[in-house]
């Protein structure tokens, strides 16, 4: 995966509602900063992970965690919707969007997130638990909703 930062070349999805795919410029040093802190943490805690990997490779894609956190054709955008954490522009698309709504939460909200959009990248459907249910198999149970189907625009229930 790389970051749609200033100068990357990349030119994310048109805007879809509240769904934006911008890119990481000095205006947004900080939350850039807690983007790369989260993909840190993912290298560190979740990457290898056996059952985050056989959770992922069991979404229509068939794809392991590791095969999508290691796809350079993955982009991360922001998106400054504070209703919302997250999108990736389509089932199995290749461009996921993390929020503002999730920056302000907190890194463990971004990492949440970031995992939850990339079970979108493996086929999860937005209609059912899919892809928020592959959290409790990548060890992020604290930050998981079992509310959640596709999308969310309320509040957290847990704040890391």
């Amino acid at each position: 995966m790389k970051i749609n930062a200033a100068g990357s070349g990349h030119t994310g999805p048109v805007k879809n509602g509240t769904a934006e795919w911008l890119q990481y410029d000095a205006a947004l040093d900080k939350q850039k900063k807690c983007l790369e802190k989260a993909i840190g943490i993912i290298k560190n805690n979740i990457k290898g992970s056996k059952s985050c990997n056989d959770a992922f490779k069991a979404l229509p894609g068939g794809r392991s965690f590791d095969d999508i956190f290691n796809d350079d054709t993955v982009w991360i955008s922001y998106c400054p919707s504070k209703t919302t954490y997250g999108f990736t522009n389509s089932v199995g698309g290749k461009e996921i969007t993390i929020c503002e709504y999730a920056f302000m939460w907190g890194v463990w909200s971004v990492v949440g997130t970031l995992v939850h959009e990339m079970g979108h990248v493996n086929g999860a459907g937005t209609t059912d638990h899919a892809a928020e249910g592959t959290l409790l198999s990548c060890g992020l149970a604290k930050v998981h909703d079992p509310n959640i189907i596709g999308t969310r625009e309320t509040a957290p229930i847990y704040i890391a």
